[in-house]
């Protein structure tokens, strides 16, 4: 009698765990021993690259997409008409490379259906990334929610069932050319020097004009000092502060000099006045 009770409960323990199994949710897997990368590609031949962030309101002011295109110079600019080189300090050889081929912090799962995208917030992604390569393949990618643990991000193939996390610095540095375009910043240069009059004679008063442009796409936050020298001697001192592609020409006074030429240097723009 002990024995058959036995052997019922075993055969109970034993469906009760094959239910289990058979009704147990999905988990994610467990962290690979290795970072794979999630794709690869040589980062020389990227020539197109476009980012959208979905969730972000897209205005005129602060839009919620940026793109960019390789020019023949070998430099990305941004890809539209007329647009302007970006900055190389922010972008150098950092943004191609972590584009070609970031390392997974995770293997999340294999094979995920599309029915479960929308948890991992692949149906309303966090960004969109896509990719050109100069030999016609593209590489579109899917960032969804940020993990649990606020350190990583879903991240996948558009046209993959596999799903990786990635950190989250790689997610905010790419997002951030959206957020803070690589601009070139602003760079005040005097770009020509003039005199009123032309010729001036002995003694006579003279009005030196200095045009001074911002050849950057930015403002210059902190105001620029432009300086007069003659002949070495610091004569006077303004400040600018231009927008992106602005321009003014500065007004400066010296006194009537002896005939003689005088060596004219306004923050490395030389000049020759001649006094007859």
């Amino acid at each position: 009698m002990k024995l058959k009770s036995i052997l019922v409960l075993l055969s109970i323990l034993a469906i009760a765990g094959v239910v289990f199994l058979l009704m147990k949710p999905k988990t994610e897997q467990e962290p690979t021993a290795y970072q794979p990368l999630i794709w690869d590609f040589n980062m020389d031949a990227l020539k197109n690259i476009e980012i959208i962030l979905p969730r972000m309101a897209d205005t005129q002011g602060a839009p919620n997409h940026q793109s960019w295109v390789l020019h023949d110079d070998r430099y990305f600019y941004f890809d539209v008409p007329g647009g302007t080189k970006v900055d190389m300090e922010r972008w150098g050889g950092g943004v191609p490379l972590i584009l070609s081929g970031p390392s997974a912090a995770r293997v999340i799962f294999k094979n995920l259906p599309d029915s479960e995208l929308a948890q991992y917030g692949f149906t309303q992604p966090s960004m969109v990334i896509n990719l050109a390569l100069n030999d016609t393949a593209e590489y579109h990618i899917q960032v969804g929610n940020s993990t649990p643990s606020g350190s990583d991000y879903y991240i996948k193939l558009v046209d993959k069932t596999d799903v990786y996390t990635v950190d989250k610095s790689w997610f905010e540095v790419v997002s951030g050319l959206v957020t803070n375009p690589p601009y070139q910043k602003a760079k005040i240069a005097v770009q020509s020097i003039a005199f009123m009059p032309a010729t001036p004679t002995v003694n006579q008063p003279v009005t030196i004009l200095a045009k001074v442009a911002n050849t950057g796409i930015l403002a210059n936050t902190k105001p620029v000092d432009i300086i007069l020298k003659v002949q070495g001697d610091t004569i006077e001192t303004q400040q600018v502060t231009l927008a992106g592609g602005a321009s003014e020409t500065l007004s400066f006074s010296i006194p009537g000099k002896a005939a003689g030429t005088y060596s004219i240097n306004i923050n490395g723009t030389l000049a020759k006045l001649v006094i007859q």
